[in-house]
């Protein structure tokens, strides 16, 4: 567990010193205006295996949303659209310092079955970069931020459940796709060297309660989804969805 723990730090190091590449539109660092709102991450699996086969657990992909992390992000201003805090020392966990994980409150986090089941196969890499860039920034223990992950998950709904799976494997104009999801969703698409467009991930603003957060209209986290045809990619079913 020590070597392993080691390579996650190492790697950790490795992210934190490409953070600097920063979108166009974005305002980022541990110097960043405070949060006011969270930002709760899930990725459409089949994409994301589609661009990352090699992951683990993309042998038999689920076809499900599973959750990225959740995020603290300030609101936009003009064309910074995609400002939040990062890499931070506010931890209750951490020392003057953005910390990474310890061995110990990796075994713990992992540990947990309900969060488990939110989350990739082999999660460690995720935990441990998701911690030291994002969970520093909230103010909360390690345990705490990661346990918000099942806590949270309520936030992630489908306002029209059956118009959704009826695109799944198939090409949607983006407009549709966008009006299955509430008012308080952003989105992330992929778009693969022919130029298809394939629904990545869905954000959903809310607050620390996980109420839905509205008062935010402008924010974009990565690729925009342009408004064409959009692939939902099919995969494996599984229990729970």
């Amino acid at each position: 567990m020590r070597s392993h723990m080691t390579f996650l730090l190492l790697l950790t190091s490795f992210w934190g010193t490409h953070a600097a590449a920063l979108d166009a539109n974005e305002e980022a660092g541990a110097d960043a205006p405070p949060a006011q709102f969270l930002v709760y991450s899930v990725t459409w699996q089949p994409t994301f295996c589609i661009m990352r086969p090699m992951t683990g657990g993309c042998d038999q992909v689920p076809q499900a949303f599973l959750t990225h992390g959740i995020w603290p992000y300030s609101a936009s201003v003009g064309d910074r659209t995609n400002r939040h805090p990062q890499f931070c020392s506010t931890s209750p966990s951490c020392k003057g310092e953005a910390c990474a994980m310890s061995e110990s409150d990796m075994k713990h986090v992992l540990a947990n079955e309900a969060l488990r089941k939110l989350v990739t196969r082999d999660p460690e890499g995720m935990f441990a970069h998701e911690w030291r860039k994002h969970g520093t920034c909230s103010g909360k223990t390690v345990q705490r931020y990661f346990q918000d992950f099942v806590d949270l998950r309520k936030s992630v709904v489908i306002e029209n459940p059956a118009k959704f799976d009826s695109m799944i494997g198939r090409a949607t104009p983006f407009a549709k796709i966008r009006k299955v999801f509430p008012a308080n969703t952003a989105f992330r698409c992929y778009r693969d060297h022919k130029g298809e467009q394939y629904l990545h991930e869905v954000f959903y603003l809310v607050d620390e309660g996980g109420h839905p957060y509205e008062q935010e209209k402008n924010l974009q986290i990565g690729v925009q989804c342009a408004e064409q045809d959009t692939w939902i990619p099919r995969g494996a079913l599984r229990s729970g969805g």
